[in-house]
């Protein structure tokens, strides 16, 4: 359990305890989540060649912040003294005029302000349930960019003899040889699963269009719009710095300028590009933490018929680990 303080005030002082919300063992939400981009994030020039142009550019890329939940719980010995310890701390809130420091002793820190109403349920027997809505309009996105772990084994054949690639000979380090993964670096090594992709194989909704028709319903043919996959993936890792460090190596991922690119078995591989960011639920900490991601992909291109590598008789070749895949 994690003793919280907003503004230096400490909480569990005033009476009030950490809840849990659905799917955690924790008492905050959103803390961990990317904030989407601001202003404009691409135009459609509604061709069929180039027809989404993406704002990638480093000076395009900026971000907005984040909404984090708190949910505390108060048991007082009357439902009267609840309502007093309640409107207690309402009273510290109204006092507030800037952003306060929202701490955990145990998972960190965030300069927020309440932002919407405070919802309070009163259970019974003195007992209330508060979640606190809090907006963190700055938000810190460094991290480092996740990479593969090198390993410089030789890749070979069928016939357990070296593979050459103009007349060098390939190895697991030089070529991402199971192609799953996002700029070339495998999801294990970024530190996800995934666990689903949803929308891929959508076409996506006409823009829309005005008309106007005195006789008859009015319409017009348009091109489509640009399509959105969603992702969803697990994290689990060992601790929670190790778990700290995988999102603050996702922050540096998604919103690194120009496009990335995304390939996963079965399917194509897609150039994409991040503007909605990313949100991290159902965190529980135990022996190790874990969490679900979901990331929207805006896609930009599409490559259906991507790089199984084959040789002069257009033969696939195979290894050990079964087709090499050229991303």
């Amino acid at each position: 359990m994690s003793n919280y303080s907003l503004n230096g005030i400490s909480l569990s002082g005033k009476g009030f305890k950490p809840g849990q919300f659905d799917n955690s063992n924790l008492a905050i939400t959103g803390a961990w989540d990317m904030p989407a981009r601001i202003g404009k994030t691409y135009h459609d020039w509604g061709n069929d060649l180039n027809n989404i142009e993406p704002y990638v550019l480093e000076e395009e890329i900026r971000f907005g912040g984040r909404d984090i939940s708190l949910k505390l719980l108060i048991k007082a010995n009357s439902k009267h003294q609840a309502l007093n310890d309640i409107y207690s701390l309402y009273k510290d809130i109204d006092a507030f005029n800037g952003l306060v420091p929202l701490v955990s002793d145990k998972w960190g820190s965030w300069n927020v302000y309440v932002k919407a109403e405070i919802s309070a349920n009163y259970v019974g027997n003195g007992l209330a349930e508060l979640t606190l809505p809090f907006r963190e309009p700055i938000v810190n996105l460094n991290g480092t960019l996740p990479h593969g772990i090198p390993d410089f084994s030789p890749i070979v054949n069928g016939d357990n003899q070296p593979i050459f690639i103009n007349d060098q000979p390939l190895n697991i380090g030089s070529i991402n040889y199971d192609g799953y993964g996002i700029d070339g670096v495998k999801f294990k090594h970024i530190g996800i699963t995934v666990l689903r992709m949803i929308g891929q194989f959508n076409r996506p909704a006409p823009k829309s269009f005005q008309s106007s028709s005195y006789s008859n319903e009015g319409f017009k043919i348009t091109k489509s719009g640009i399509r959105e996959i969603l992702l969803t993936c697990l994290i689990i890792k060992s601790d929670y710095q190790s778990f700290i460090s995988t999102i603050k190596s996702l922050y540096a991922l998604f919103s690194k300028p120009g496009l990335r690119y995304i390939t996963k078995e079965n399917d194509a591989l897609r150039d994409f590009f991040v503007k909605d960011g990313f949100s991290i639920k159902n965190v529980r900490v135990r022996d190790r933490v874990s969490a679900i991601m979901e990331v929207k992909l805006s896609e930009v291109s599409v490559s259906t018929n991507w790089g199984i590598l084959t040789d002069a008789t257009d033969t696939e070749i195979l290894t050990e680990f079964g087709n090499i895949i050229i991303t």
